[in-house]
């Protein structure tokens, strides 16, 4: 195709969808509301000696399996995207429930661990922040494992999978910031201590 003088070629840029911004902005406050959880403990860290206090035991082998578990949970899920990308219903069922799968060990995991600690949130300021981070962070899995469900409902309900796609990209976006802000409470608290 020739241009003539006079046409001007434009090129224009992929347009970013009211939906995407608003799981963008949403993800941002999200972010910002783990931000004072996490200068909390660093705060309560060095305003408190010793940290963590005597009793204060977690079990760090227990904790780095099933952060192993749920940073899988990211690779079954982008399997899952990409099987949806080619079109493949049936792969893409299959990496969703591999993916709630490992979100729901860790989830069983981290409500086990809730009951066999040896301290609880009102016995000194460690269990403070260490409830409260840790449970904020169990809130998201909760709802990230919910949103899973609701999209593997909704990709066997539909008829063509490119009706899944919009719905798809804002849950996976969800569900990998819940893991990187794992990594960022399991380095907090089990590696840093």
């Amino acid at each position: 195709m020739a241009i003539t003088s006079g046409e001007v070629i434009r090129h224009r840029r992929p347009e970013t969808s009211t939906g995407q911004f608003g799981v963008i902005v949403f993800l941002a406050s999200d972010v910002m509301l783990f931000a004072p959880f996490f200068a909390a403990y660093f705060l309560l860290r060095s305003t408190n000696s010793p940290w963590p206090p005597e009793g204060a035991d977690i079990d760090l082998p227990r904790a780095l399996v099933f952060t192993i578990v749920l940073a899988s949970s990211s690779f079954t899920l982008v399997a899952a995207d990409r099987a949806q990308a080619r079109g493949d219903r049936h792969m893409m069922r299959r990496w969703l429930i591999a993916t709630i799968g490992l979100g729901l060990a860790f989830l069983v995991n981290q409500l086990l661990e809730y009951t066999t600690l040896p301290f609880r949130p009102d016995d000194h300021p460690y269990g403070s922040i260490y409830y409260g981070l840790t449970g904020l962070h169990t809130l998201h899995v909760t709802s990230g494992l919910c949103i899973l469900a609701l999209l593997y409902v909704r990709a066997v309900r539909s008829r063509h999978i490119e009706t899944v796609h919009p719905w798809a990209g804002g849950t996976s976006l969800f569900w990998h910031l819940v893991d990187i802000i794992w990594v960022f409470v399991f380095v907090t608290i089990w590696v840093i201590r």
